[in-house]
């Protein structure tokens, strides 16, 4: 059986562009805008939805997670290159500042920016950075 890098995800609610992804408990296959503190899975696309919609996706729309480990990413908050990135309340990047083995981190700024910005990121998720699976 051949598994795919990318997860076939279904939308449990609204995901805007570029924002970090969390597994949600409630449903299988479902994914949600990660919140503050959460685990994070992936970053969706820039990608938006038909007919107008500024929305990545919608209830039960199909995720489309960033593949490879440099990822476009909304930052919540001024951003320092270099500084490992965290989920805010909305999905987006924040620096974090507290313990750097979290598994909240997903990654690492590649460069620096100012809230609303899309930056580089290097996407290393605690599963990754400790050769977890």
């Amino acid at each position: 059986m051949a598994h795919s890098i990318q997860p076939n995800l279904e939308a449990g609610g609204t995901i805007r562009p570029y924002r970090f992804v969390k597994l949600d408990t409630s449903a299988d296959n479902t994914g949600i805008e990660s919140d503050a503190n959460d685990t994070i899975i992936g970053v969706c696309s820039g990608s938006t939805r038909q007919f107008d919609s500024a929305n990545h996706a919608e209830d039960g729309d199909h995720i489309t997670l960033q593949a490879g480990n440099i990822v476009m990413i909304e930052a919540g908050a001024s951003i320092t290159r270099g500084a490992p990135l965290e989920s805010d309340a909305d999905g987006k990047a924040t620096n974090q500042t507290v313990d750097t083995t979290s598994r909240r981190i997903g990654g690492f700024a590649l460069e620096s920016g100012s809230s609303g910005e899309i930056i580089r990121m290097l996407w290393q998720p605690y599963f990754i950075r400790h050769n977890l699976s």
